[in-house]
């Protein structure tokens, strides 16, 4: 079985071919592991939990945004990808062929060595819609908190289970053109706390999504529901924004 990896140092990228004696049940990040034991220690990639919880693996295995944790070897080799990749505002077809099993650096996010991409404009992101109860909320620590109804709970739940591994983000079109847009995660994550019903700042909110780079540059392709591995649905939550924004705006301008 081999194993074509894209390279970089920094300055250049290359491709390296590696061939592994696979194992049963064997997944990608273990034959990395291989690699890096076996064939060359300098093989640099990330990882933390291998239970996909943490999302440290995440990069593009076979031209498709995955963790290398839960994607096993078997259901993948030899398989024949077709997938588009934007550049600018063209997308354009991205077909892998061949037999061996191509990995290569998540998308969108600068490369500091093989396969380890640079978070801090992913988090930078994250931070920058302020999801979180605001501590300093004089109602929050003057009255408790109310107790939310199962259906609220399963509103904001599945958003909640987001582990921001940053696959969204390297499979989003807008995110390739444009490195100020939010992005997926962190708008998804904003709306997490937007839904809770134990929520004040709801104004605020809307106000830090509602730019040229916030919800309104979303191409609404769905890339980023394609890939999650928690079954995260970000577009939803995007165009939930959308609606509370309009309905917002209209609000304002009857007054």
């Amino acid at each position: 079985m081999k194993f074509k990896i894209k390279r970089s140092n920094g300055e250049k990228s290359w491709f390296d071919t590696f061939e592994i004696k696979p194992g049963p049940h064997m997944s990608v990040l273990e034959a990395l592991f291989q690699i890096q034991d076996e064939k060359d220690s300098s093989l640099a990639f990330r990882y933390s939990c291998r239970g996909a919880v943490c999302g440290s693996c995440a990069m593009l295995i076979n031209k498709k945004q995955r963790l290398a944790c839960r994607t096993q070897v078997s259901e993948i080799l030899g398989e024949r990808v077709l997938t588009i990749s934007p550049y600018g505002p063209v997308a354009k077809p991205e077909i892998k062929m061949g037999e061996d099993i191509l990995i290569e650096p998540l998308p969108n996010l600068p490369v500091i060595k093989d396969l380890i991409v640079d978070m801090k404009p992913f988090f930078k992101h994250y931070e920058e819609v302020v999801p979180g109860f605001d501590v300093m909320d004089q109602s929050l620590m003057e009255t408790p908190m109310s107790p939310m109804s199962q259906n609220d709970v399963k509103k904001v739940d599945k958003y909640a289970a987001c582990i921001l591994c940053g696959l969204c983000y390297g499979a989003c079109p807008a995110a390739a053109r444009d490195s100020d847009y939010l992005g997926p995660a962190a708008l998804a994550n904003a709306w997490r706390f937007y839904a809770d019903t134990r929520y004040h700042s709801k104004d605020e909110m809307l106000n830090r999504v509602n730019s040229r780079n916030g919800v309104w540059a979303c191409n609404e392709v769905y890339r980023c529901v394609e890939v999650c591995p928690k079954n995260v649905q970000p577009t939803n939550a995007i165009t939930g924004f959308m609606r509370k924004i309009i309905v917002y705006k209209m609000k304002h301008l009857l007054r």
